[in-house]
């Protein structure tokens, strides 16, 4: 994979930092600092850059002193939330990398359902914010995420079909831009960037805060997980898709090829093994949720965690299976429908992942997702009624190659049913393929946009989409 992130021959004047240094408030971590280490380490551990420092800001004016020194530099600059861009946007080699977790302030009106995340947040601080009120919005599937990048690459979670994506529930956005000007992105003002926000990824600014809308959620809810004998995986599978049709918007769940783990909750036999799982939850009582749920549990799982259970817990329960320092390459796709040969392309290439740490899951989409026009948001795809996601994960360079082929031939076996308009955040290859499948007549809109708001590239480690 070619690498955008790596430094070109210029180095950092060390004259810039000192004055830099001089009215920076946060904290500057460079190579010989003791935590540099850890402070670089990223969610997918194929990117192991070396930045050549690390700015932490405090606030907005830190955040406007930095981005002058990456504009006196040149240097590649990478904006890290809670560094879980699978792409490895959130570092770069030799350059400069602006790092927010020092930016977690989180404000909730329970009145007014609102709640305000700073640009450093993620999902886990935020929810256990929110449900003190018993509110949530769509979050993460894993609580480390950051809200910020989650959210401006769509905002996929348990309660999209309930609620709609992250970026679907934004009402504003403080955003510093390319030549250090602050504003606020709404509605009511300067909507041409609050559209681009949703979904356009980092390409526009660095956002120091968001708004968003709150909805009645938790604080306990029922969901969980049930787990299979892969011989009953064909029956797993269209149990669960002929149960999505017509299903409630309260239902968000999910049917993936899992390994199981040696945990207590399940029997020794299985510990290691491939299964067929469904997970997700029920935002709704719990007698719709078991009257649903009983085809499923007819079926006969090996484990079934599915119980009246706190909100908090639910958005954690991947969290094990999505640890930081393995090796992950991603792709997902948008799926037009869900037929018997869609079912035998899961089985098929479930067998052949060749990581016990991979996932193959189909996702139940549309609902609320589908009542958002296309246009409305610089995210699309809104229509696609399911979608598949090949989260390969594994540890060890020597498994690259294997691990990279497998993505690469699932994503071929599964395009007789593939639609665009998948949200980019699932690629750890962005190339200007995906990005016109992505936004697709939007694109014109976006690069107009980012003529407008960042006509120099600075804003170039993500999702990129050029002036």
């Amino acid at each position: 994979m070619a690498d955008v992130a790596t430094a070109p021959s210029a180095a950092l004047d060390p004259d810039a930092l000192r004055e830099l240094r001089e009215g920076f408030r946060g904290e500057i971590i460079e190579p010989d600092h003791a935590h540099y280490d850890d402070a670089r380490a990223v969610f997918n551990s194929m990117f192991d850059r070396r930045p050549a420092v690390i700015l932490r800001p405090t606030g907005t004016a830190d955040v406007i002193r930095a981005l002058g020194l990456v504009k006196a530099s040149g240097l590649p600059f990478a904006i890290r939330g809670g560094g879980h861009s699978v792409a490895g946007f959130s570092s770069c080699d030799g350059g400069i990398v602006l790092d927010l977790s020092s930016l977690a302030g989180i404000r909730v009106d329970p009145e007014g359902r609102t709640g305000r995340a700073q640009g450093g947040v993620n999902w886990g601080a935020f929810d256990r914010e929110t449900q003190q009120f018993g509110l949530a919005v769509t979050g993460g599937r894993v609580t480390t995420t950051g809200v910020a990048g989650f959210t401006t690459g769509s905002g996929s979670g348990w309660l999209e079909r309930k609620y709609g994506f992250a970026c679907d529930n934004l009402i504003s956005a403080d955003v510093v831009t390319a030549n250090g000007e602050v504003v606020v992105a709404s509605e009511k003002e300067n909507a041409d960037l609050f559209w681009g926000l949703k979904g356009g990824g980092g390409n526009f600014g660095v956002i120091t805060e968001l708004e968003f809308n709150l909805h009645p959620a938790g604080p306990i809810v029922y969901g969980g997980l049930a787990a299979f004998d892969p011989a009953k995986g064909r029956q797993v599978i269209n149990t669960w898709r002929d149960l999505c049709d017509g299903a409630p918007e309260e239902l968000g769940w999910a049917v993936a090829s899992i390994v199981a783990p040696p945990e207590p909750f399940v029997p020794e036999q299985w510990h290691g093994k491939r299964m067929w799982a469904i997970a997700g939850q029920f935002a709704g009582s719990q007698d719709d949720a078991e009257k649903i749920l009983a085809p499923m549990r007819a079926l006969g799982p090996e484990v079934d965690l599915f119980q009246p259970m706190p909100y908090t817990v639910i958005q954690g329960l991947l969290d094990p299976a999505n640890q930081y320092g393995r090796r992950n390459y991603w792709r997902a796709h948008n799926l037009s429908g869900f037929d018997d040969k869609l079912t035998d392309a899961l089985l098929e290439q479930a067998e052949t992942m060749p990581s016990p740490f991979s996932a193959l899951i189909a996702i139940n989409m549309a609902g609320a997702i589908a009542e958002v026009d296309d246009d409305a948001t610089a995210l699309g795809g809104r229509a696609a009624p399911f979608s598949v996601h090949l989260n390969t994960m594994w540890e060890g360079a020597d498994g690259d190659d294997a691990n990279i082929a497998w993505t690469r031939g699932a994503t071929s076996a599964f395009k007789p049913w593939t639609s665009p308009g998948m949200a980019l955040n699932f690629y750890t290859e962005v190339g200007e393929d995906e990005i016109t499948d992505s936004f697709g007549a939007r694109l014109a809109r976006l690069k107009t946009l980012k003529q407008k708001y960042d006509p120099g590239n600075v804003f170039r480690l993500n999702q990129n989409i050029k002036p």
